[in-house]
């Protein structure tokens, strides 16, 4: 087996910048759906639950939190001209980043 390939194999190349390349940590620009600011204006950029796509929460999407307070399970946000009341777990899967 060739070097390479055994190396690949193994996973040392994994995650591994090239050069020319820049490492955007995600940690610092995404940020949950259910941590945006209320009054924010948020775009999504991952988004893998397809029942939220399908209602247009899609990748590139800009989206206003209307309504998020700690103490309640749901927030309240707005796509476009709809309005959706999503509960937490589902917004904690859904990654954005501020305007």
């Amino acid at each position: 087996m060739r070097p390479f390939r055994l190396r690949r194999r193994l996973g040392l190349w994994w995650g591994r910048v090239r050069r020319g390349q820049r490492r955007q940590r995600q940690d610092r620009q995404c940020h949950d759906l259910s941590q945006a600011r209320e009054g924010s204006v948020v775009i999504v950029t991952c988004n893998h639950d397809i029942r939220m796509v399908e209602r247009g929460l899609y990748c590139g999407i800009s989206v206003r939190i209307l309504r998020n307070q700690s103490d309640e399970p749901n927030l309240i946000i707005a796509v476009g001209d709809s309005r959706y009341a999503l509960d937490r777990r589902i917004a904690a899967r859904i990654k954005v980043r501020y305007l």
